[in-house]
Protein backbone atom coordinates (compact mmCIF):
# COMPACT_ATOMS: atom_id res chain seq x y z
CA UNK A 1 0.00 0.00 0.00
CA UNK A 2 3.08 2.59 0.72
CA UNK A 3 4.33 1.68 -2.86
CA UNK A 4 1.28 2.43 -4.22
CA UNK A 5 0.44 5.69 -2.33
CA UNK A 6 4.09 6.67 -3.76
CA UNK A 7 3.03 6.05 -7.26
CA UNK A 8 -0.45 8.02 -7.08
CA UNK A 9 1.18 11.12 -4.52
CA UNK A 10 3.88 11.35 -7.90
CA UNK A 11 1.46 11.28 -10.78
CA UNK A 12 -1.08 13.61 -9.08
CA UNK A 13 2.22 16.20 -8.22
CA UNK A 14 3.07 15.63 -11.65
CA UNK A 15 -0.38 15.94 -13.81
CA UNK A 16 -1.28 18.88 -11.08
CA UNK A 17 1.95 20.82 -12.22
CA UNK A 18 1.74 20.10 -15.79
CA UNK A 19 -2.04 21.33 -16.57
CA UNK A 20 -0.99 24.36 -14.03
CA UNK A 21 2.45 25.40 -16.12
CA UNK A 22 0.70 24.37 -19.63
CA UNK A 23 -0.84 26.75 -22.12
CA UNK A 24 -0.34 30.63 -23.10
CA UNK A 25 1.38 32.99 -20.53
CA UNK A 26 1.43 36.82 -20.78
CA UNK A 27 3.71 39.30 -19.43
CA UNK A 28 4.64 43.42 -20.15
CA UNK A 29 8.31 43.54 -20.81
CA UNK A 30 9.63 47.29 -19.85
CA UNK A 31 13.40 48.13 -21.71
CA UNK A 32 12.08 51.60 -21.72
CA UNK A 33 9.10 50.86 -24.29
CA UNK A 34 6.60 48.61 -23.20
CA UNK A 35 6.78 45.17 -24.79
CA UNK A 36 4.27 42.27 -24.74
CA UNK A 37 5.89 38.82 -24.36
CA UNK A 38 4.27 35.50 -24.76
CA UNK A 39 5.49 32.13 -23.69
CA UNK A 40 3.83 29.08 -24.94
CA UNK A 41 4.43 25.86 -22.86
CA UNK A 42 3.02 21.97 -23.74
CA UNK A 43 3.87 19.16 -22.17
CA UNK A 44 5.64 16.60 -24.08
CA UNK A 45 5.52 12.55 -23.35
CA UNK A 46 8.91 13.54 -20.89
CA UNK A 47 8.92 17.13 -19.74
CA UNK A 48 7.90 20.10 -21.63
CA UNK A 49 8.44 21.97 -24.68
CA UNK A 50 7.68 25.94 -25.44
CA UNK A 51 7.80 29.10 -27.63
CA UNK A 52 8.13 32.64 -26.90
CA UNK A 53 6.31 35.01 -29.20
CA UNK A 54 7.32 38.81 -29.29
CA UNK A 55 3.75 40.73 -30.73
CA UNK A 56 5.79 44.04 -30.83
CA UNK A 57 8.57 43.30 -33.09
CA UNK A 58 6.83 40.77 -34.95
CA UNK A 59 9.00 37.40 -33.65
CA UNK A 60 6.63 34.49 -33.22
CA UNK A 61 7.13 30.71 -32.81
CA UNK A 62 10.67 30.92 -31.42
CA UNK A 63 11.61 27.22 -30.07
CA UNK A 64 12.83 27.48 -26.75
CA UNK A 65 16.38 25.25 -25.66
CA UNK A 66 15.41 24.52 -22.19
CA UNK A 67 11.54 24.45 -20.45
CA UNK A 68 11.64 22.79 -17.09
CA UNK A 69 9.29 23.06 -14.81
CA UNK A 70 9.68 21.37 -11.16
CA UNK A 71 8.75 22.39 -7.10
CA UNK A 72 6.73 25.24 -8.28
CA UNK A 73 9.59 26.80 -10.29
CA UNK A 74 9.42 27.49 -13.96
CA UNK A 75 12.74 28.23 -15.98
CA UNK A 76 12.12 28.61 -19.75
CA UNK A 77 15.37 29.50 -21.84
CA UNK A 78 15.53 30.38 -25.49
CA UNK A 79 20.03 30.13 -26.07
CA UNK A 80 20.16 32.10 -29.58
CA UNK A 81 18.79 34.65 -27.96
CA UNK A 82 20.47 34.94 -24.89
CA UNK A 83 17.10 34.96 -23.30
CA UNK A 84 16.50 33.60 -19.78
CA UNK A 85 13.50 33.60 -17.47
CA UNK A 86 12.85 31.84 -14.26
CA UNK A 87 10.13 32.47 -11.82
CA UNK A 88 7.81 30.93 -9.47
CA UNK A 89 4.17 29.65 -9.69
CA UNK A 90 2.07 31.57 -7.69
CA UNK A 91 -2.07 30.29 -8.61
CA UNK A 92 -2.36 31.67 -12.15
CA UNK A 93 0.72 33.96 -12.03
CA UNK A 94 4.34 33.28 -12.74
CA UNK A 95 6.33 35.90 -10.93
CA UNK A 96 10.04 35.94 -11.99
CA UNK A 97 13.21 37.51 -13.66
CA UNK A 98 13.73 37.97 -17.38
CA UNK A 99 17.26 38.26 -18.44
CA UNK A 100 19.15 38.99 -21.95
CA UNK A 101 22.51 39.72 -22.22
CA UNK A 102 23.58 41.98 -19.86
CA UNK A 103 20.04 43.39 -19.35
CA UNK A 104 17.88 41.65 -16.19
CA UNK A 105 14.40 42.70 -14.76
CA UNK A 106 11.68 41.20 -13.12
CA UNK A 107 8.63 39.79 -15.23
CA UNK A 108 5.30 38.52 -14.04
CA UNK A 109 3.32 36.69 -16.36
CA UNK A 110 -0.18 35.62 -16.05
CA UNK A 111 -2.68 34.18 -18.24
CA UNK A 112 -4.75 37.19 -19.05
CA UNK A 113 -3.41 38.54 -22.38
CA UNK A 114 -1.68 42.13 -22.04
CA UNK A 115 -3.75 44.77 -23.78
CA UNK A 116 -2.00 48.10 -24.83
CA UNK A 117 -2.42 50.93 -26.84
CA UNK A 118 -1.78 50.14 -30.63
CA UNK A 119 1.26 52.16 -31.97
CA UNK A 120 -0.13 54.38 -34.72
CA UNK A 121 1.49 53.52 -38.14
CA UNK A 122 0.22 55.28 -41.14
CA UNK A 123 1.93 54.09 -43.48
CA UNK A 124 0.58 50.28 -43.11
CA UNK A 125 -1.17 49.53 -46.26
CA UNK A 126 -5.26 49.39 -46.72
CA UNK A 127 -7.25 46.95 -47.89
CA UNK A 128 -8.67 46.66 -50.70
CA UNK A 129 -5.22 46.27 -52.85
CA UNK A 130 -5.26 47.14 -56.73
CA UNK A 131 -2.50 43.55 -56.69
CA UNK A 132 -3.60 40.23 -55.93
CA UNK A 133 -1.50 38.53 -52.91
CA UNK A 134 -0.89 34.69 -52.71
CA UNK A 135 0.57 32.90 -49.70
CA UNK A 136 3.37 30.69 -51.31
CA UNK A 137 5.99 27.79 -49.86
CA UNK A 138 9.13 26.93 -51.85
CA UNK A 139 11.52 24.77 -50.17
CA UNK A 140 15.51 25.91 -49.24
CA UNK A 141 17.07 23.78 -52.01
CA UNK A 142 19.92 22.58 -49.94
CA UNK A 143 18.58 21.90 -46.42
CA UNK A 144 14.98 20.34 -47.45
CA UNK A 145 12.99 22.58 -45.39
CA UNK A 146 10.30 24.60 -46.25
CA UNK A 147 9.53 28.78 -46.33
CA UNK A 148 6.55 30.70 -46.37
CA UNK A 149 5.77 33.86 -47.40
CA UNK A 150 3.75 36.27 -49.56
CA UNK A 151 3.88 37.02 -53.56
CA UNK A 152 2.51 40.29 -54.77
CA UNK A 153 1.58 40.77 -58.13
CA UNK A 154 0.46 43.61 -60.12
CA UNK A 155 -2.76 43.56 -62.70
CA UNK A 156 -2.52 42.17 -65.94
CA UNK A 157 -1.20 39.32 -67.42
CA UNK A 158 2.64 39.37 -67.08
CA UNK A 159 5.19 38.59 -66.84
CA UNK A 160 6.77 41.20 -63.90
CA UNK A 161 9.97 42.34 -63.23
CA UNK A 162 10.57 41.62 -59.51
CA UNK A 163 12.03 41.92 -56.62
CA UNK A 164 12.81 39.47 -53.60
CA UNK A 165 13.18 41.29 -50.22
CA UNK A 166 15.60 39.89 -47.70
CA UNK A 167 15.49 40.43 -44.01
CA UNK A 168 18.00 41.86 -41.48
CA UNK A 169 19.66 39.95 -38.60
CA UNK A 170 17.83 38.32 -36.06
CA UNK A 171 14.54 35.77 -36.85
CA UNK A 172 12.19 38.31 -38.46
CA UNK A 173 8.99 37.65 -40.57
CA UNK A 174 7.66 37.99 -43.42
CA UNK A 175 7.17 42.18 -43.24
CA UNK A 176 10.24 42.04 -41.28
CA UNK A 177 8.13 43.61 -38.16
CA UNK A 178 9.39 45.32 -35.34
CA UNK A 179 8.04 47.92 -32.60
CA UNK A 180 4.76 47.80 -34.75
CA UNK A 181 6.84 48.94 -37.94
CA UNK A 182 6.60 46.51 -40.99
CA UNK A 183 8.66 47.93 -43.28
CA UNK A 184 8.52 45.40 -46.07
CA UNK A 185 4.91 45.12 -46.21
CA UNK A 186 4.90 48.63 -46.85
CA UNK A 187 7.48 48.41 -49.77
CA UNK A 188 6.36 45.54 -51.08
CA UNK A 189 2.81 47.37 -51.53
CA UNK A 190 4.59 50.37 -52.97
CA UNK A 191 7.06 48.24 -55.51
CA UNK A 192 3.80 46.02 -56.77
CA UNK A 193 2.18 49.19 -57.35
CA UNK A 194 4.71 50.63 -59.25
CA UNK A 195 4.65 47.31 -61.41
CA UNK A 196 6.37 44.74 -59.65
CA UNK A 197 6.10 41.19 -58.49
CA UNK A 198 7.22 41.01 -55.16
CA UNK A 199 8.36 38.36 -52.55
CA UNK A 200 8.77 38.50 -49.03
CA UNK A 201 9.39 35.93 -46.54
CA UNK A 202 9.07 34.60 -42.94
CA UNK A 203 12.96 33.91 -42.17
CA UNK A 204 13.62 30.13 -41.23
CA UNK A 205 12.26 28.93 -38.17
CA UNK A 206 10.17 32.14 -37.69
CA UNK A 207 6.07 32.20 -37.74
CA UNK A 208 5.30 30.29 -41.12
CA UNK A 209 8.68 29.20 -42.19
CA UNK A 210 10.21 25.81 -41.22
CA UNK A 211 13.79 25.07 -40.54
CA UNK A 212 16.45 25.84 -37.61
CA UNK A 213 17.54 29.81 -37.05
CA UNK A 214 19.32 29.35 -33.99
CA UNK A 215 22.69 27.42 -35.76
CA UNK A 216 22.50 29.65 -39.48
CA UNK A 217 25.12 31.78 -40.04
CA UNK A 218 24.86 34.40 -43.27
CA UNK A 219 25.88 31.72 -45.56
CA UNK A 220 22.94 29.59 -44.38
CA UNK A 221 20.65 32.26 -44.81
CA UNK A 222 21.52 32.73 -48.20
CA UNK A 223 20.45 29.41 -49.27
CA UNK A 224 17.06 30.43 -48.39
CA UNK A 225 17.20 33.81 -50.51
CA UNK A 226 18.53 31.95 -52.97
CA UNK A 227 15.88 29.29 -53.05
CA UNK A 228 13.58 32.24 -52.94
CA UNK A 229 15.24 33.23 -56.35
CA UNK A 230 14.98 29.91 -58.28
CA UNK A 231 11.50 29.57 -56.97
CA UNK A 232 10.38 33.05 -59.04
CA UNK A 233 12.52 31.90 -61.84
CA UNK A 234 10.41 29.26 -62.47
CA UNK A 235 7.43 31.65 -61.36
CA UNK A 236 5.47 31.99 -65.60
CA UNK A 237 4.30 35.36 -64.30
CA UNK A 238 8.12 36.63 -63.48
CA UNK A 239 10.35 37.94 -66.16
CA UNK A 240 13.66 35.75 -64.75
CA UNK A 241 16.26 37.59 -66.59
CA UNK A 242 14.61 40.98 -64.57
CA UNK A 243 14.61 40.16 -60.64
CA UNK A 244 16.58 42.33 -58.31
CA UNK A 245 17.38 41.44 -54.69
CA UNK A 246 16.52 43.74 -51.86
CA UNK A 247 18.12 43.73 -48.72
CA UNK A 248 18.10 45.32 -45.40
CA UNK A 249 21.35 45.70 -42.97
CA UNK A 250 22.66 41.93 -43.08
CA UNK A 251 20.05 41.14 -45.83
CA UNK A 252 21.95 43.36 -48.01
CA UNK A 253 25.27 41.48 -47.21
CA UNK A 254 23.37 38.14 -48.13
CA UNK A 255 22.21 39.99 -51.52
CA UNK A 256 25.93 40.92 -52.30
CA UNK A 257 26.51 36.85 -51.57
CA UNK A 258 24.79 36.46 -54.16
CA UNK A 259 25.07 38.78 -56.58
CA UNK A 260 28.84 37.54 -56.47
CA UNK A 261 27.72 33.88 -57.20
CA UNK A 262 24.69 34.03 -59.61
CA UNK A 263 24.92 36.13 -63.00
CA UNK A 264 21.46 35.87 -63.52
CA UNK A 265 20.23 38.82 -60.78
CA UNK A 266 19.43 41.64 -62.48
CA UNK A 267 19.98 44.20 -59.55
CA UNK A 268 20.43 44.54 -56.10
CA UNK A 269 19.36 47.23 -53.41
CA UNK A 270 21.08 47.59 -50.57
CA UNK A 271 19.25 49.26 -47.52
CA UNK A 272 21.96 50.19 -44.61
CA UNK A 273 24.54 47.34 -45.83
CA UNK A 274 27.21 46.34 -44.42
CA UNK A 275 30.60 46.63 -46.27
CA UNK A 276 33.35 46.55 -43.77
CA UNK A 277 34.57 43.52 -42.13
CA UNK A 278 32.08 42.36 -39.28
CA UNK A 279 34.59 42.71 -36.37
CA UNK A 280 35.10 46.78 -37.03
CA UNK A 281 31.55 47.40 -38.20
CA UNK A 282 30.56 45.90 -34.52
CA UNK A 283 32.92 48.14 -32.78
CA UNK A 284 31.62 51.31 -34.49
CA UNK A 285 28.71 50.75 -33.96
CA UNK A 286 29.08 49.99 -30.42
CA UNK A 287 30.63 53.30 -29.93
CA UNK A 288 28.21 54.84 -31.65
CA UNK A 289 25.42 53.57 -29.37
CA UNK A 290 27.14 54.19 -26.40
CA UNK A 291 27.64 57.42 -27.10
CA UNK A 292 24.41 58.62 -27.91
CA UNK A 293 23.13 56.38 -24.91
CA UNK A 294 25.23 58.77 -22.52
CA UNK A 295 28.11 56.55 -22.18
CA UNK A 296 31.07 58.53 -20.83
CA UNK A 297 33.98 59.25 -23.58
CA UNK A 298 36.67 57.25 -21.17
CA UNK A 299 34.10 53.51 -20.39
CA UNK A 300 33.27 54.12 -24.32
CA UNK A 301 37.04 54.15 -25.33
CA UNK A 302 37.81 51.28 -22.90
CA UNK A 303 34.91 49.11 -24.25
CA UNK A 304 36.31 49.56 -27.62
CA UNK A 305 40.04 48.42 -26.02
CA UNK A 306 38.69 45.39 -24.99
CA UNK A 307 35.91 44.46 -27.55
CA UNK A 308 39.07 45.02 -30.04
CA UNK A 309 40.95 42.37 -28.66
CA UNK A 310 38.13 39.71 -28.39
CA UNK A 311 37.28 40.23 -31.81
CA UNK A 312 40.73 39.89 -32.78
CA UNK A 313 40.73 36.27 -30.77
CA UNK A 314 37.44 35.19 -33.17
CA UNK A 315 39.25 36.49 -36.46
CA UNK A 316 42.92 34.38 -35.58
CA UNK A 317 41.19 31.43 -34.38
CA UNK A 318 39.82 28.63 -36.66
CA UNK A 319 36.69 27.40 -35.11
CA UNK A 320 34.46 28.19 -32.16
CA UNK A 321 35.63 25.26 -29.31
CA UNK A 322 39.33 26.71 -30.09
CA UNK A 323 37.80 30.12 -29.11
CA UNK A 324 36.08 29.62 -26.51
CA UNK A 325 38.49 28.66 -23.71
CA UNK A 326 40.69 31.69 -24.51
CA UNK A 327 38.03 34.38 -25.08
CA UNK A 328 36.49 32.79 -21.45
CA UNK A 329 39.81 33.17 -20.31
CA UNK A 330 40.33 36.87 -21.24
CA UNK A 331 36.71 37.70 -19.90
CA UNK A 332 37.65 35.86 -16.90
CA UNK A 333 40.41 38.13 -16.63
CA UNK A 334 38.83 41.21 -16.97
CA UNK A 335 36.50 40.58 -14.05
CA UNK A 336 39.05 39.75 -11.80
CA UNK A 337 38.87 42.75 -9.78
CA UNK A 338 35.03 43.00 -9.94
CA UNK A 339 33.12 42.41 -6.54
CA UNK A 340 29.57 40.56 -7.04
CA UNK A 341 28.15 43.35 -5.40
CA UNK A 342 28.75 45.43 -8.62
CA UNK A 343 27.44 43.31 -11.08
CA UNK A 344 24.61 44.46 -11.81
CA UNK A 345 21.50 42.21 -13.28
CA UNK A 346 23.49 38.94 -12.34
CA UNK A 347 23.83 36.33 -9.76
CA UNK A 348 27.45 35.99 -9.65
CA UNK A 349 30.73 36.72 -11.60
CA UNK A 350 30.63 33.47 -13.39
CA UNK A 351 26.99 33.97 -14.24
CA UNK A 352 27.82 37.05 -16.04
CA UNK A 353 31.22 35.28 -18.05
CA UNK A 354 29.07 32.74 -19.08
CA UNK A 355 26.27 34.76 -20.74
CA UNK A 356 29.46 37.18 -22.25
CA UNK A 357 31.09 34.13 -23.92
CA UNK A 358 27.61 32.36 -25.27
CA UNK A 359 27.16 36.09 -27.22
CA UNK A 360 30.30 36.02 -28.79
CA UNK A 361 30.56 32.20 -29.34
CA UNK A 362 27.65 31.05 -31.15
CA UNK A 363 27.93 30.04 -35.26
CA UNK A 364 26.29 33.56 -36.03
CA UNK A 365 28.38 35.99 -34.47
CA UNK A 366 31.44 34.06 -34.88
CA UNK A 367 31.06 33.92 -38.83
CA UNK A 368 29.85 37.56 -38.88
CA UNK A 369 33.10 38.91 -36.81
CA UNK A 370 35.47 37.19 -39.45
CA UNK A 371 33.44 38.01 -42.31
CA UNK A 372 34.88 41.03 -44.98
CA UNK A 373 32.41 42.28 -47.23
CA UNK A 374 35.05 43.10 -50.08
CA UNK A 375 36.08 39.52 -51.66
CA UNK A 376 31.90 39.40 -52.16
CA UNK A 377 31.32 42.93 -53.53
CA UNK A 378 34.20 42.42 -55.90
CA UNK A 379 32.33 40.14 -57.91
CA UNK A 380 29.27 41.63 -58.21
CA UNK A 381 28.62 42.97 -62.01
CA UNK A 382 24.76 43.65 -62.13
CA UNK A 383 23.19 46.98 -61.24
CA UNK A 384 23.56 48.22 -57.66
CA UNK A 385 21.63 51.17 -55.48
CA UNK A 386 23.17 51.18 -52.07
CA UNK A 387 21.02 53.70 -49.87
CA UNK A 388 22.66 54.84 -46.18
CA UNK A 389 20.92 57.08 -43.81
CA UNK A 390 23.07 59.57 -42.46
CA UNK A 391 21.91 59.63 -38.94
CA UNK A 392 22.45 55.82 -39.22
CA UNK A 393 24.17 54.07 -35.83
CA UNK A 394 24.07 50.43 -36.81
CA UNK A 395 25.64 51.00 -40.07
CA UNK A 396 27.29 54.08 -40.21
CA UNK A 397 27.20 55.33 -43.87
CA UNK A 398 30.36 56.97 -44.71
CA UNK A 399 32.11 54.21 -43.92
CA UNK A 400 30.29 51.68 -45.85
CA UNK A 401 28.94 53.55 -48.48
CA UNK A 402 32.88 54.35 -49.20
CA UNK A 403 33.75 50.71 -49.42
CA UNK A 404 31.02 49.66 -51.35
CA UNK A 405 31.89 52.34 -54.00
CA UNK A 406 35.35 51.30 -53.77
CA UNK A 407 34.92 47.37 -54.40
CA UNK A 408 32.33 47.02 -56.46
CA UNK A 409 33.93 47.48 -60.23
CA UNK A 410 32.71 50.38 -62.26
CA UNK A 411 30.95 48.75 -65.43
CA UNK A 412 27.97 50.09 -67.71
CA UNK A 413 25.73 49.11 -64.78
CA UNK A 414 23.71 51.18 -63.12
CA UNK A 415 25.91 52.14 -59.93
CA UNK A 416 24.23 54.38 -57.03
CA UNK A 417 25.49 55.11 -53.60
CA UNK A 418 23.75 57.40 -51.71
CA UNK A 419 23.68 58.70 -48.02
CA UNK A 420 19.93 59.97 -46.85
CA UNK A 421 19.72 63.39 -44.96
CA UNK A 422 18.31 62.81 -41.28
CA UNK A 423 17.68 59.49 -41.53
CA UNK A 424 18.22 56.13 -39.10
CA UNK A 425 18.81 52.61 -39.65
CA UNK A 426 15.26 51.90 -40.79
CA UNK A 427 15.28 54.67 -42.58
CA UNK A 428 12.80 56.95 -40.69
CA UNK A 429 13.31 60.23 -40.76
CA UNK A 430 15.03 61.15 -36.74
CA UNK A 431 16.35 63.41 -34.44
CA UNK A 432 19.36 61.10 -33.23
CA UNK A 433 19.51 57.78 -34.83
CA UNK A 434 19.41 56.09 -31.58
CA UNK A 435 17.62 52.60 -31.94
CA UNK A 436 15.61 53.76 -28.68
CA UNK A 437 13.90 56.10 -31.30
CA UNK A 438 12.59 53.45 -33.61
CA UNK A 439 9.36 52.30 -31.51
CA UNK A 440 8.38 55.97 -31.10
CA UNK A 441 8.25 57.25 -34.48
CA UNK A 442 5.31 56.99 -36.72
CA UNK A 443 6.74 57.01 -40.16
CA UNK A 444 8.00 53.35 -40.57
CA UNK A 445 10.19 54.30 -43.73
CA UNK A 446 10.72 57.90 -45.34
CA UNK A 447 7.85 58.37 -48.69
CA UNK A 448 10.96 59.68 -50.82
CA UNK A 449 12.91 56.38 -50.11
CA UNK A 450 10.25 54.14 -51.83
CA UNK A 451 10.02 56.43 -54.33
CA UNK A 452 13.58 56.56 -54.97
CA UNK A 453 13.74 52.89 -55.04
CA UNK A 454 10.60 52.83 -57.52
CA UNK A 455 11.91 55.38 -59.81
CA UNK A 456 15.77 53.96 -59.93
CA UNK A 457 14.04 50.19 -60.64
CA UNK A 458 11.99 51.38 -63.44
CA UNK A 459 15.00 53.42 -64.98
CA UNK A 460 16.99 49.97 -65.17
CA UNK A 461 14.45 48.03 -66.96
CA UNK A 462 15.90 48.64 -70.43
CA UNK A 463 19.59 47.58 -69.56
Amino acid sequence: MKVLFWIILFWSIGSLYGQTITGKWHGLLDVGKKLRLDIHVTQEAIGFSGKLDSPDQGAKDIPATKVEFSGGTFVFEVKNLGVSYTGTLKNDTIDGTFTQGGFTTKLLLSRQAVMIKKANRPQEPKRPFSYTETEVKFENSIEKFQLSGTLTLPQGEGPFPAVILVSGSGPQDRNEEILGHKPFWIIADFLTNQGFAVLRYDDRGTAQSKGVFASATSIELATDAESALDFMRNNPKIKKDKICIAGHSEGAVIAVMLAAKRKDIHSVILLAGPAIPGGELLLKQQFLINKASGVSEKMNKSMQRFNREIYKIVVEEKTLQTARPIIEKKISQSLKNTKDKDLIGYSSKEALIQESVNQLCNPWMFYFIKYDPKSDLEKVKCHVLALNGSKDLQVPPKENLSAMEMHIPKSSKSLVFKELARLNHLFQECETGNVTEYGTIEQTIQPAVLKLMGDWLISIQLN
